[in-house]
This record gives C-alpha cells, sequence and structure tokens, in this order.
C-alpha cells in the first residue's frame, strides 16, 4: 500500500513494489498477476478496515450526544488521514481515481459510504430534527466529503477552522 502512496497508481511498478517489499517479483506475480489485481486486494483490505473502524468508534461514543458523537468522528477522520496510512490510502484513491480501476474503487466506496451511512441514521433517529435521518445523514456524508477533499488540499489549520463552521452551520440548520 505505501508504494502506491508514494509513487502514485500510475508512478510504481511491480519489480519496484516486489524489490521494496523483500520479494522476488516471480513470488508476486504469482499471487498478484498484474498491478490492478495487487491494488484491488489492497484497495479491499482497506475498506473493510475503515468500516470496522467507524462501526467500532459509534459504538464506542453511543452513549455520547449526537452532536459529540458526529464531530468526534469528523475530527478522528482527521488524525487518521494524516497518521495512518490506510485512511490516508482510502481518501487518496477514493478521490482522485486512475480510470483503469474507477468503477472497482467507486462500487467499493459506496460501500464504506452505506455503512458510514448506517451508523449516522442511528445517531440521528435519538433527535427530534427539521429534518428525517435519512436527509439528515445525506447532509452529514456531503459535509464529511467536502471535509475531506478540504484535507486532502489544505493545512491541518485550515481544515480545523473550515470543520468547526462547517459543523455549527450544519448542526444549528437541523435542530428544531
Amino acid at each position: 500500500m505505501k508504494h502506491f502512496y508514494k509513487h502514485g497508481y500510475e508512478g510504481v511498478k511491480m519489480a519496484q513494489i516486489a524489490n521494496e517489499s523483500g520479494i522476488t517479483k516471480q513470488s508476486m506475480s504469482y499471487h498478484f498477476p498484474s498491478k490492478k489485481e495487487l491494488f484491488k486486494e489492497i484497495y479491499s483490505e482497506v475498506i473493510e478496515e475503515e468500516i470496522l473502524f467507524t462501526q467500532q468508534l459509534f459504538n464506542h461514543l453511543s452513549s455520547k450526544p449526537s452532536k459529540e458523537i458526529l464531530y468526534t468522528f469528523l475530527k478522528e477522520m482527521k488524525l487518521r488521514a494524516h497518521d495512518k496510512i490506510n485512511s490516508s490510502f482510502l481518501q487518496i484513491f477514493s478521490f482522485s481515481t486512475p480510470l483503469e480501476i474507477e468503477s472497482f474503487v467507486s462500487s467499493h466506496y459506496l460501500l464504506y459510504l452505506d455503512s458510514l451511512k448506517t451508523e449516522i441514521v442511528k445517531v440521528f433517529e435519538k433527535e427530534s430534527l427539521n429534518f428525517t435521518p435519512d436527509e439528515c445523514s445525506l447532509s452529514f456524508i456531503i459535509l464529511f466529503d467536502g471535509l475531506i477533499v478540504h484535507l486532502l488540499y489544505n493545512t491541518k489549520q485550515s481544515f480545523e477552522y473550515a470543520l468547526d463552521v462547517s459543523f455549527k452551520i450544519f448542526w444549528n440548520s437541523i435542530q428544531k
């Protein structure tokens, strides 16, 4: 994964991955006949890990107020995007996908978003809001996507400000 992350999908070669991983190119080719197959395996594993992390985080926070749960999730995503290569890999390749693997990445990223939406709907079902839990969830996911893109192209400080402002506006708009 770090090879794709470091060099990009187009910039990395199977021989380079094998060499840097300490295995022969033949051994790498036996398990993964192409860079595309290797990428698909890695991306699938990352999606599974992020889904599990998200479910565990929301479960751990379930006794907290809804506003705190959602804000904590967004803050945690910032930390993970900077400190966890899996999360960084997921966000970078989900938002800038080479055409060769675009449909694969899109379908798998939707699995992640569906899982996230399920967790978010549970949070909103505990609240009396101006909108339905599904509507609030959709709006929150759009906020999440926008913040992730902002994080990829801006500084941590800029992200903090964008998070605070956009979350405050989001939360105030859904309250009765």
